[in-house]
C-alpha cells in the first residue's frame, strides 16, 4: 500500500468527484478528503481494509460512526474503487532509478 498522500478521481451519477487519500499512523488506513465538482458536497472518512470476504473497505466517519449511515453505500465503494485504481497503479511502477 503507499504511504503518501494520493488523488482520486471518479464519477458518480455524472458528477465528478475529486478526493485526497493520506495515509494514517495505522497499517492501511487512510484519511479521505473528497468534494463533488458542484461542491454541494463534501466527506471526510476514514478507510481501513475490511475483514469481510465481500468488501475490500471498511469506511467510518471521523467521530468513528459507520459512514453507511450517512452515505450512499454505491458513493461509497466509489470511493474504494478509485484508492484501488491508484493503489494497484503505485505497486506496479518501478523506480526511476530501475528504468533502463
Amino acid at each position: 500500500m503507499s504511504d503518501k498522500e494520493f488523488q482520486i478521481e471518479f464519477f458518480y451519477q455524472d458528477i465528478a468527484y475529486i478526493g485526497l487519500v493520506s495515509p494514517l499512523g495505522k497499517k492501511n488506513w487512510y484519511a479521505i478528503n473528497l468534494e463533488s465538482e458542484n461542491q454541494e458536497s463534501f466527506i471526510e472518512i476514514v478507510a481501513q481494509p475490511s475483514e469481510s470476504e465481500l468488501e475490500d473497505w471498511t469506511f467510518t466517519c471521523l467521530d468513528g460512526e459507520d459512514a453507511m449511515s450517512y452515505y450512499d453505500k454505491d458513493l461509497l465503494t466509489e470511493i474504494g474503487e478509485a484508492m484501488e485504481r491508484v493503489l494497484a497503479n503505485k505497486s506496479t511502477e518501478r523506480p526511476e532509478s530501475q528504468i533502463g
